[in-house]
């Protein structure tokens, strides 16, 4: 795939592509979709490349745009895929986790062991069609995006987090957020400093005193402060999770929505949740 298609959001390559299909020239596109301003520039980049680099992306972006499971599925964390299945009758859940890899599969006869009528309640009805089988797939798992191959995000900040185990994930960013709350408390007194670490203890307490006794710009300590009071005027249970989550969604912003959200199915709904509302506050 072309470079700059592939930095593109994953709505966004579904415009490029559709233009593609329809021959639309870049005048025409920039009418239609005037926000479109990357997708634009992509379809000029492409229109400079050979015919053989044109058909090559374009394959490309029928494959991914295609595809029934978003690539990586098995990397999306369980709570995510839960909540899609779980609601879904036993047929169903057999159906769409039948040949996916073990970690879906594995979810799917946990929610099926736990139903009433058992693990071995197979459905007793004729085998999907292909294309049967991945539209119902596609419907179950909508609204996802890929985790793996092009449709991955390889940003600077979301491409090196999608390498983290969930539990690593969840620890980095809780200790952004410690970090965060030692740059506010930059110039504090000693005791100050230290009553904080000691409430987050830990491995925390550590990313805390090191950002506090590092030196840095007045700016980045006054705009640590104006987040943590507005963490703090919440009140959550989690403070270095809500904070790490607020502090993490300002830097995804740029990287777009696609890019939190590959982060967000990397974390348990509720966190995952969280941190793509900070986003989309971080963005109004």
């Amino acid at each position: 795939m072309h470079p700059a298609v592939a930095a593109l959001p994953f709505a966004e390559k579904g415009l490029v592509l559709g233009a593609l299909l329809a021959r639309l020239p870049s005048e025409e596109f920039a009418a239609r979709f005037p926000g479109a301003a990357g997708s634009r520039a992509a379809l000029e980049a492409l229109g400079a490349e050979s015919r053989s680099a044109r058909a090559s992306t374009l394959a490309a972006l029928i494959s991914l745009v295609r595809a029934p499971v978003p690539a990586g599925v098995e990397r999306i964390h369980p709570g995510w895929l839960r909540e899609r299945l779980g609601p879904e009758s036993p047929a169903v859940v057999w159906a769409v986790a039948e040949g996916l890899p073990p970690e879906v599969r594995r979810i799917a006869d946990q929610l099926l062991g736990a139903r009433p009528e058992g693990p071995d309640a197979a459905p007793i009805a004729p085998a999907l069609s292909s294309l049967a089988a991945a539209e119902l797939r596609r419907r179950v798992f909508a609204g996802l995006v890929p985790l793996a191959d092009l449709g991955a995000p390889t940003g600077p900040v979301a491409g090196p987090l999608m390498a983290l185990s969930f539990a690593a994930l969840e620890e980095a960013i809780e200790r952004r957020g410690a970090a965060a709350l030692g740059v506010s408390l930059r110039g504090a007194a000693a005791p100050v400093i230290a009553r904080a670490a000691a409430n987050l203890g830990g491995r925390l307490a550590h990313a805390l005193l090191d950002a506090a006794a590092d030196s840095g710009p007045p700016e980045a300590r006054d705009r640590a402060r104006r987040v943590v009071e507005r963490v703090a005027a919440e009140k959550p249970v989690d403070l270095a999770a809500h904070l790490g989550g607020r502090n993490l969604a300002l830097a995804l912003v740029p990287e777009g929505r696609d890019a939190a959200q590959a982060v967000a199915q990397r974390l348990p709904p509720p966190l995952g949740r969280r941190l793509l509302a900070f986003v989309a506050e971080a963005t109004e």
